[in-house]
């Protein structure tokens, strides 16, 4: 057996743990201890660290196929993964003295990041103090590294982007992850104050973006010389589409046993039930089939050519049509789930909540990701560097 199938077959075996302890991650605004010990001890982490530090160095698909699973079971939980998954290949990208501190004693890091430039940066000798607070820190709780995007301003030149990599001790993190869904991530806002980062502990946001970072100089998988989109993007599709085949699944279990207060009778007989599950069990295999295609196209791309800023902007142009598509037919579901689906102890409602609020998430709304997809289609500017 591959090791790819072994991973996905642990994740198999850990979903129905994973999903008895949703309610109690939610409670917790975290993922439980013992979640992250499991997330770990399976060998997930390293899916995309490179073998000279021990790690897997697969490639998206398997990111997508383990995360899509634990998803499926806990959205919160898959969240988290998804994004600790990627966030080592982020390590990967990083100069080659960051790379080897940061897997000097394991080949995966619980590390945090956000890509959003809500900090400012000031060259010091021998690297730079970075002073600023972020939100949507996903995976804080248990982070040992968070990543800031920092604002760097010199006097005579242009500001730049610097995405900073930050050790948990420097970090200050702010208890506030209060929201309607996806409550287990642990995704509350970080914050530090002229915290210093040595130069190896940087890399220029635009090379992160474009694919030119450390990472393609320093390793020779071509895994090493995408750009970040490539990343981003599929840890949340591989939570879209787990959140949706998550509530399908939950909702044909329900629906085998449902029973109609009125008359008595299965609600399985009631065509309506009927063609309701159909279209939900269609759109689930539909978007999975969108995210692998989307999946192996972008890997036979960047394996070849490498990926332009047209490529770049369809991927997240895909990830909003994933998240559109997954989150509408979770809420048809639910339009017939019947109002017991939304108690607290059923799980429909947390794929429900946790699926909305997905549907806001800034770099994959569908407009604003349908614009910017217009934009570079007719030859203009993109007006995002989210690409």
């Amino acid at each position: 057996m591959d090791i790819t199938s072994e991973l996905i077959g642990r994740a198999e075996e850990l979903k129905p743990v994973f999903a008895a302890r949703a309610a109690a991650t939610e409670a917790n605004r975290a993922p439980l201890d013992e979640t992250i010990a499991d997330l770990c001890d399976a060998g997930f982490l390293q899916i995309l660290t490179p073998k000279r530090y021990g790690g897997h160095e697969l490639n998206i698909d398997s990111l997508v196929n383990v995360a899509r699973v634990v998803a499926s079971g806990c959205p919160s939980t898959g969240w988290v993964l998804a994004f600790y998954i990627g966030h080592n290949w982020f390590h990967a990208v990083f100069p080659e003295k960051s790379q080897d501190e940061v897997f000097a004693d394991r080949p995966y890091q619980r590390t945090a990041a956000q890509i959003a430039p809500t900090s400012k940066a000031v060259r010091v000798p021998g690297g730079y103090e970075v002073s600023g607070q972020q939100s949507w820190s996903s995976g804080a709780s248990h982070a040992d590294y968070v990543m800031f995007t920092s604002v760097y301003a010199e006097e005579g030149r242009d500001p730049e982007l610097l995405l900073c990599c930050i050790p948990r001790d420097d970090v200050e993190f702010v208890d506030n992850w209060f929201i309607a869904g996806m409550q287990g991530t642990g995704s509350c806002d970080v914050k530090v104050e002229q915290a210093f980062v040595p130069e190896h502990h940087i890399v220029p946001f635009q090379s992160f973006m474009d694919g030119t970072h450390f990472g393609a100089k320093i390793h020779s998988g071509a895994l090493y010389r995408m750009p970040a989109a490539a990343i981003v993007f599929f840890e949340a599709m591989s939570v879209l589409a787990g959140i949706l085949r998550g509530t399908v699944e939950h909702f044909q279990t329900m629906t085998e046993t449902r029973i109609s207060t009125y008359t008595g009778a299965g609600v399985a007989t009631k065509p309506a039930t009927q063609m309701r599950l159909a279209r939900g069990l269609a759109a689930a295999s539909a978007v999975d089939d969108m995210v692998d295609a989307v999946g192996a196209r972008v890997i036979r791309i960047n394996d070849t050519n490498g990926l332009t800023l047209t490529d770049r902007a369809g991927i997240r142009m895909r990830a909003a049509m994933v998240n559109q598509m997954s989150s509408d037919a979770v809420n048809d579901i639910m339009r017939g789930a019947g109002g017991n689906s939304f108690r607290d102890s059923s799980a429909l409602q947390r794929f429900f909540r946790d699926s909305n609020v997905l549907r806001t998430h800034a770099a994959m709304e569908f407009e604003s990701s349908s614009e910017m997809y217009g934009r570079v289609m007719l030859g203009l500017d993109p007006g995002t560097p989210v690409l």
